[in-house]
C-alpha cells in the first residue's frame, strides 16, 4: 500500500531506536579516522547499512503498520457481522449462499467494503472460525497468522509479508 509506505519507514526507524543493537551502532562512531588502522579507514558499504528490522518485529511480536491495518479491518468487519450493528454497514455486506461465513466481495476498489470482505475470505480459508466465534479467539488467531506471515520469507521484507495469512 503506497499510502502506508512512509509510515512503515518511520515505524522501522522507531524500531531501530527502541530495540536496535545500540552497542554496534555506537561502536561505529567511537573512534575517529586517525585512530583506526590504515586498512580500515576507508568505510565500505557495510558501514552504512542499516540494521534489519524484521528480526526486531519478530522478537518483540509487533505488527507492522500494513499488518495492523489488515488486523483492524478484519476485526471491524467481524464485529459488524457478529453484532449486526451499525445496520447501515451490516446491510452493505452480502453473505454467500453457497459457502458458510464467506462474503460476496463487491467489485474491486480500495474501499473498506471490498478490502475487508476480501481479507476476511482469505483469512477464513485457514481456520474454522465463523461469525459466531468469540471475539477473543478471532483476535488471537488473526494476530498469530499475521505474525507468522510477517516473520517468514527470509530476513528482508517482501510483498508476501503483507498480503498473505498463515496459520501454523
Amino acid at each position: 500500500n503506497n499510502q502506508l509506505k512512509p509510515l512503515f519507514i518511520t515505524q522501522k526507524k522507531c524500531m531501530r531506536i527502541l530495540f536496535g543493537d545500540c552497542e554496534s551502532y555506537l561502536d561505529k562512531f567511537r573512534t575517529c579516522a586517525r585512530v583506526r588502522p590504515i586498512e580500515s579507514q576507508r568505510l565500505g558499504s557495510e558501514f552504512y547499512e542499516k540494521e534489519s528490522t524484521k528480526p526486531l518485529f519478530t522478537k518483540h511480536e509487533l505488527l507492522t503498520v500494513e499488518n495492523l491495518y489488515r488486523y483492524r479491518s478484519v476485526m471491524e468487519l467481524f464485529k459488524i457481522m457478529k453484532t449486526r450493528t451499525p445496520i447501515s454497514l451490516y446491510s452493505s455486506f452480502r453473505l454467500s449462499d453457497r459457502k458458510d461465513n464467506y462474503l460476496i466481495t463487491p467489485s474491486p476498489t480500495t474501499q473498506f467494503f471490498y478490502k475487508s470482505a476480501w481479507m476476511w475470505n482469505e483469512f477464513r480459508k485457514f481456520g474454522t472460525i465463523n461469525f459466531t466465534s468469540p471475539c477473543s479467539l478471532v483476535k488471537r488467531l488473526l494476530k498469530k497468522s499475521l505474525l507468522n506471515t510477517q516473520g517468514n520469507y527470509g530476513t528482508s521484507w517482501c510483498e508476501r509479508n503483507f498480503t498473505e495469512f498463515m496459520i501454523n
